[in-house]
């Protein structure tokens, strides 16, 4: 056992097993990605955050308005797709992993979060559901620039953060 064990040590050594190791680390990175929802009203912002917000969430449906909202983010925490396809590329649409998190642009008010928050808790098949959104008291500028998309995806990360290290099991809103 003692041979085997260095070994593999002498091969985790070896500069070629380099490019075996980033492999390993990017298939770990990978499967501890958190599938979320993603909500906002423009599909060029939601392109943007989608990625910067990897590799701690991974996108798995974009939905940009409130109608579609309602119908589709109770199938989607159920564990099922959505009951239309999205209409837009953003996010992985792989519905094999049930969302654990529900984000929310801006663009959506405090009273449309609340409204899906109420219809949606305890709806969760992987279990309890953080629900992040935009400060009420903060308002974006008229014309967001490119720094936009990765300053809200920083905050949602922090939110998501907060969430996990308060116990990731309340359904109340957490605000970024």
């Amino acid at each position: 056992m003692r041979y085997a064990s260095s070994l593999l040590i002498r091969f985790l050594e070896v500069p070629h097993s380099r490019v075996w190791q980033q492999g390993l680390a990017t298939m770990a990175s990978n499967t501890t990605s958190v599938p979320v929802i993603l909500c906002g009203k423009a599909v060029e912002i939601g392109s943007k955050v989608a990625p910067a917000i990897k590799p701690e969430m991974e996108v798995v449906h974009f939905i940009n308005s409130l109608q579609d909202a309602k119908d589709n983010i109770p199938e989607l925490l159920a564990g099922r797709g959505p009951l239309r396809p999205s209409g837009n590329e953003v996010g992985t649409h792989d519905y094999t992993k049930p969302p654990r998190a529900v984000i929310f642009g801006r663009a959506f008010t405090p009273e449309d979060v609340i409204e899906l928050n109420r219809l949606c808790r305890g709806k969760g098949a992987a279990g309890p559901i953080a629900w992040i959104a935009g400060d009420p008291g903060y308002k974006p500028p008229a014309n967001p620039g490119p720094a936009y998309a990765a300053k809200a995806a920083d905050n949602v990360k922090n939110a998501l953060k907060k969430w996990q290290e308060e116990g990731a099991n309340s359904e109340e809103i957490v605000y970024y």
